[in-house]
């Protein structure tokens, strides 16, 4: 299976022996995971993506014929299946097909906090738990944005339902109520539209039943449950702002910009450079030079800037990581949504900073990354100064030096 484990690894400036430990594997399990010959399981999988904050699939890539196997059934499909089974086995009727890998592992540490108080049932108590512990997607952005800790609520679960002295067996069913709330849970799903189901489904089911220790957890944390409800709702609209993509043609063959913009691309680039290069901060490129995806697609910005620390090495070809900053001239050729779609692409893969030059309107506007999509926007006119502090301490630039006038 193709990854990028190692360019997340030296990233980390992590020998393989390093990593090894601290995954709790041999260096030689991280040798062959790296070189593709040998498939992680669910559970390594995710802790790896965990250690480096990113989605599971941004370090493994479960997508084209590649990483199907003679069935024509993707990497990510079987791990998921994996443990949806292993999950299924002991629920009965259940079907996990449509859960997402952050789903079922809601399930599986619900299952651990099941285990750790001896008890032989999955109640809404090891739910909440469990969602609280997850720690990304919507539910625990949410649930945490309420004050509320794991060790608090697993204290308040304590208290109500105790410890239990039963011989733990591997299978742990769900007691009626968490039937109840993943019933509920898929019917949320499909009223919003969703073909699958995710942490934020499975909280909406746990506040519509309702009558479980779980919701009596968070009323007891002071937690206005629904508030809660809507704040979730909230959170699911935002996520749902489309955010469009470039074509293939935007990414490889961009459209030559007008005169006028080509000069402000090289005052910006020269200005910028001069800074750069004498605080040996990095690299500035320019002429729509090119970066790789993680699926492989080349994305050409108009001017990129790439800090020491994050490019260590100069590629021949494409770098495989995006850059620090972006910044992006509008041609007269353009349409401003064109360009804004652009825009848009390069915060979805997580550039820190992207600067839109608009010569028409004689504006530049930068836009900051938010994790949860809400990104900062600042419009800049003649008067204001551009800076970037954590990227160029000290430098600034008179917005009215752009302009050719």
């Amino acid at each position: 299976m193709e990854n990028r484990l190692k360019i997340f690894r030296t990233q980390r400036n992590f020998s393989q022996a390093a990593l090894a430990e601290r995954l709790g594997v041999s260096r030689q399990t991280i040798n062959a995971i790296e070189k593709g010959k040998y498939d992680p399981s669910l559970t390594l999988a995710m802790k790896i993506a965990q250690m480096f904050d990113c989605a599971i699939e941004t370090i493994f890539l479960f997508e084209a014929d590649s990483q199907k196997n003679s069935t024509g059934v993707s990497m990510l499909d079987r791990l998921t299946a994996k443990a949806s089974k292993v999950i299924a086995l002991a629920q009965g009727h259940f079907t996990f097909d449509k859960w997402t890998l952050q789903s079922v592992r809601v399930i599986q540490l619900a299952q651990q906090e099941a285990r750790h108080l001896r008890h032989n049932f999955v109640g809404t108590e090891q739910i909440l738990l469990g969602l609280i512990a997850i720690e990304n997607g919507i539910a625990a952005k949410v649930l945490k944005s309420t004050g509320i800790t794991l060790d608090e609520a697993r204290v308040e679960v304590e208290k109500i339902i105790g410890r239990g002295s039963s011989f733990l067996d591997l299978k742990i069913p769900f007691t009626p109520r968490v039937k109840q709330v993943i019933e509920l849970a898929g019917e949320q799903a499909h009223q919003l539209g969703h073909n699958y189901i995710d942490t934020e489904h499975l909280l909406l089911g746990l506040l519509l039943e309702g009558g479980g220790v779980g919701v009596q957890v968070l009323k007891i944390l002071g937690v206005d449950t629904n508030n809660l409800f809507h704040k979730v709702l909230e959170e699911i609209r935002l996520r749902e702002v489309k955010i469009p993509q470039i074509t293939p043609t935007d990414k490889k063959y961009p459209t030559p910009i007008d005169f006028t913009s080509g000069l402000i691309s090289a005052r910006f680039c020269s200005i910028l450079s001069s800074w750069v290069e004498s605080h040996q901060l990095g690299y500035i490129v320019s002429s729509n030079t090119g970066f790789q995806l993680f699926n492989g697609d080349i994305i050409a910005p108009h001017i990129s800037f790439y800090s020491k620390e994050k490019l260590k090495q100069v590629p021949r070809i494409y770098p495989e990581l995006p850059p620090d900053l972006v910044v992006e001239i509008k041609s007269a050729f353009d349409q401003l949504s064109t360009v804004q779609n652009k825009i848009f692409q390069f915060l979805e893969i997580g550039i820190g900073s992207v600067v839109l030059i608009n010569p028409d309107e004689r504006t530049v506007t930068v836009y900051i990354y938010e994790r949860d999509k809400k990104h900062i926007v600042n419009i800049l006119q003649d008067g204001d100064k551009l800076s970037f502090a954590e990227l160029f301490p000290n430098w600034e630039l008179e917005v009215s030096q752009l302009w050719v006038t």
